[in-house]
């Protein structure tokens, strides 16, 4: 067992461990909490340049949403822990001035364009309520780089909590027993 170190799961990692994230397996997120993976310089100089313009493409995102919704939001500098789940984190793209919500912005580049939310931004979305003692997050996405969209999502209790029970189960099971997704754990 993994002891003195404390490991964190961030909304966009949900999606990963449940499954239902087309990017990224839970066994990437494994291997990423465990530091397992092996990064070389180019790689990091990707992943700087990649992190740059989805910054960028954030900001005018933000903007575009007060300018369309008519609210005004304000940056939230700090990653947030939860109270209860100190392994359960989340960045907060915005928070909405006025009321008890957040903003997430999304790059959307699914071919098929249609009105249902992505289930990982579904799931994010919970995770970053229940961590930032949200009632409501916007979903602000630009998709295809052509067309830009916003969606409201309420809190859902029962949700969150199986976001929570999965979330306790990889990291007590699995990061700090260091036994792999798919392995038995006893």
């Amino acid at each position: 067992m993994v002891k003195g170190k404390i490991y964190h799961i961030y909304g966009n990692e949900i999606g990963s461990i449940l499954g239902v994230n087309k990017n990224k397996n839970i066994m990437e997120v494994y291997l990423e909490k465990l530091q397992k993976k092996i990064k070389n310089q180019e790689n990091i100089k990707k992943e700087h340049e990649a992190m740059y313009w989805v910054n960028t493409l954030k900001e005018i995102m933000c903007k575009e949403f007060t300018i369309r919704s008519g609210r005004k939001v304000r940056k939230e500098f700090n990653a947030l822990v939860d109270e209860e789940y100190d392994f359960m984190k989340c960045k907060v793209d915005r928070r909405i001035v006025g009321e008890n919500s957040i903003l997430l912005c999304n790059l959307e580049n699914e071919v098929n364009i249609s009105n249902e939310l992505n289930k990982n931004i579904l799931l994010e979305c919970q995770h970053n309520m229940r961590v930032a003692k949200a009632e409501k997050c916007y979903v602000a996405s630009l998709i295809n780089n052509e067309r830009f969209i916003f969606k409201e999502i309420m809190r859902d209790e029962n949700l969150i909590n199986k976001i929570i029970k999965e979330e306790k189960d990889f990291i007590h099971n699995h990061i700090l027993k260091q036994i792999p997704p798919g392995q038995v754990v006893i």
